[in-house]
């Protein structure tokens, strides 16, 4: 298996998958598959496009991009410290070997390779217990429990609140 950040040249791939994990697990993520279904590769292209302090990395078996993890930071000065993850989802025939636990590592390593992201934050389906406690296996911690924070098919989903502290202390 190679992990590495996407590219522009990944935006089928990057596209295939995303759409496929948001059809398979609406509840999962804050998009749906009818806003994302009609985004242009050209667009994607250019989220995939590189940047110093942020991105989006894959799993690749192969050719095959097997599962994803981005990795997005504040952009106002005073929240600059603070990354966050997005949109991680592996392949329903890859679950169980590790991908998210490879791909969730690289992305942490990454963002303590930026001199001033300090933090990560993410936010996960309450109800989804296994990547609860994989995002605790990795030091993140629990900051708060959002009731109601989104509605899938009529359904109200809980959301936890995570965060990973590496760098600045209070």
């Amino acid at each position: 298996m190679l992990v590495r950040q996407l590219t522009p040249s990944d935006a089928t791939s990057f596209q295939t998958l995303r759409l496929a994990g948001l059809k398979e697990t609406p509840t999962s993520f804050a998009s749906s598959y009818e806003e994302e279904v009609h985004r242009s590769l050209d667009e994607i292209a250019k989220q995939l496009a590189a940047r110093d302090d942020r991105g989006v990395f894959g799993a690749f078996e192969g050719a095959r991009l097997i599962g994803m993890v981005g990795l997005g930071r504040e952009n106002l000065t005073k929240l600059r410290h603070k990354a966050f993850l997005w949109g991680v989802y592996v392949a329903a025939d890859k679950r169980g070997y590790g991908v998210s636990r490879i791909l969730l590592s690289e992305a942490i390593r990454f963002a303590q390779s930026v001199p001033d992201i300090a933090q990560i934050h993410l936010s996960v389906n309450a109800s989804n217990d296994a990547a609860i406690r994989l995002y605790s296996s990795l030091g993140f911690q629990q900051f708060a429990l959002e009731p109601a924070s989104m509605i899938v098919e009529g359904r109200l989903y809980d959301e936890v609140h995570m965060s990973l502290r590496f760098g600045l202390r209070s």
